[in-house]
C-alpha cells in the first residue's frame, strides 16, 4: 500500500483529514452563488480543502463547475488577466471555442514545457487592460449561463501590491453584477485580506463573507491516522498522534510530515517521533539560516522572545529587559515588521506562525 500521508503536495482523498463541516459549509455557499473569504495562515491545508471542495461540488447535485486561479507571484493587472485565461482550459479545453469566445482580443497559444499543454498567453498595454479584464470576466460569465460556476481567486492578498490605478473597484463592478457564480477569495496574510474587505475605503468592503478556517481538532486527527494506519494492520495509539499533534501546533503540513515518516520507518514510538522531529530541523536549516540572516536585529531578538515565552507578557519590563528591548515600542516596530512578513501573527497573542521555525529557533540560539 502507498503511503497515503503527504506534505510536499495537496492532500485529497485519504490524505485529506475530516473538515467535514467546512466542506459542507462552503458548497452550499457555491451552490447559492455566494462569495466567500477564506484566510488561514500557510501549512494550514487551506489549499487542500479549496481542492477537496471542488471535487465534491463536481461529484454532487447540482454539479458546479469550479477553476480555481493562483495569483501568487502576480504583480499588475496584466499578470491577473493572463492567469485568468491560462486557467479557463480547466473549463474549457478546446482552445478553438475559447479562442472564439475571445474575439478581438490579441491572445496568443503557447506549450507549457512542464505538463506540454497548450495554455493562453497575453500581453497588453496599460490601456487596454480595463478591456481585457471586462472581457475574461465575461467569458466566465458565458460559462455560468449554462452551469453553475464556483471561481477560486488563492492568494488574494496580492492583488493589494497592483499599482494599476482603479483596478479593484473594476473587478468588483464586474464581480458583484454576475449570475450563477459563486466566489471564493482565499489567502495566507490575514492582516492585507481583512483590511481589504473590511475598510470603509476599500473596494471589497463587505463584499463577501469571512470564513477563518480553525484547527482541525484533535479528535479528528486521532480518528483518521488510526484509520490509514489500520489499513496497514498497524497500530498507532491515540497518545502518539497526540504527541505529534502537540509539536507541530495542530499545523497539517508538519502533522502530514510526521506521520508520512512513521508509515515510512514501520516503527512507532516516542523515540521515532523526536528523530523525526531532529531530521525535519536538519533538512530546513538552511532555510531558516537564510531568513535569520535577513532579519534586522531588533526583529531577531523579537522572535526569540516569542519563542522563549510563547508569546505571553512580552512588554512587561522584565521580559523586554532580558532580549534587549529598551522600550515596548522598539518591540512593537519589530512585531509589525515581522507580521508584514509573514513570519510572525497575532490572534489573542503573538506568536511564531512556523512551529519548526521556532523549534530551530530555540534549539539552535541562545537565549
Amino acid at each position: 500500500m502507498n503511503n497515503p500521508f503527504t506534505h510536499s503536495r495537496i492532500a485529497t482523498g485519504d490524505a485529506f483529514c475530516n473538515r467535514q463541516q467546512e466542506l459542507k459549509d462552503l458548497a452550499y455557499y457555491a451552490r447559492n452563488n455566494q462569495t466567500v473569504l477564506i484566510y488561514s495562515h500557510r501549512r494550514t491545508g487551506k489549499t487542500s480543502l479549496i481542492f477537496e471542495l471542488m471535487g465534491k461540488l463536481k461529484k454532487g447535485r447540482p454539479v458546479v463547475r469550479s477553476i480555481y486561479i493562483d495569483l501568487y507571484g502576480t504583480l499588475d493587472e496584466n499578470d491577473f488577466i493572463a492567469v485568468i485565461f491560462s486557467a479557463l482550459s480547466q473549463i474549457e479545453s478546446k482552445l478553438e471555442k475559447l479562442l472564439k469566445l475571445a474575439t478581438g482580443l490579441k491572445l496568443s497559444v503557447l506549450v507549457d514545457p512542464l505538463t506540454g499543454q497548450p495554455t493562453i498567453s497575453v500581453s497588453i498595454s496599460r490601456s487596454e487592460r480595463p478591456r481585457y479584464l471586462k472581457s475574461a470576466l465575461e467569458i466566465l460569465e458565458s460559462y455560468a449561463k449554462r452551469q453553475k460556476l464556483l471561481v477560486i481567486f488563492d492568494e488574494f492578498q496580492e492583488i493589494d501590491k497592483y499599482k494599476d490605478p482603479g483596478f479593484e473597484k473594476r473587478l468588483r463592478s464586474h464581480i458583484q453584477l454576475q449570475k450563477n457564480i459563486g466566489y471564493i477569495f482565499s489567502g495566507s496574510q490575514k492582516h492585507i485580506l481583512t483590511q481589504m474587505f473590511t475598510a470603509t475605503d476599500r473596494a471589497f468592503y463587505q463584499m463577501a463573507k469571512s470564513y477563518p478556517l480553525k484547527p482541525i481538532e484533535l479528535e479528528q486527527y486521532v480518528k483518521w491516522a488510526r484509520a490509514l494506519f489500520k489499513k496497514r494492520k498497524i497500530s498507532i495509539a491515540p497518545e502518539i498522534i497526540a504527541d505529534i499533534v502537540d509539536r507541530c501546533e495542530f499545523q497539517p503540513m508538519y502533522i502530514q510530515q510526521f506521520l508520512f515518516e512513521l508509515w515510512r520507518r514501520g516503527k512507532i514510538s516516542p523515540a521515532a517521533i523526536s528523530q523525526i522531529e531532529s531530521d525535519i530541523l536538519e533538512r530546513r536549516e538552511n532555510e531558516f539560516i537564510i531568513l535569520w540572516d535577513s532579519l534586522t536585529p531588533n526583529q531577531r531578538k523579537a522572535l526569540r522572545l516569542l519563542a522563549k515565552t510563547e508569546g505571553k507578557a512580552i512588554f512587561y519590563s522584565e521580559s523586554l529587559q532580558r532580549f534587549g528591548f529598551s522600550s515596548g515600542s522598539i518591540l512593537s516596530r519589530a512585531l509589525s515588521s515581522l507580521s508584514k512578513r509573514d513570519i510572525v501573527s497575532k490572534n489573542r497573542t503573538y506568536h511564531i506562525q512556523n512551529v519548526m521555525l521556532k523549534k530551530w529557533i530555540l534549539r539552535t540560539l541562545p537565549a
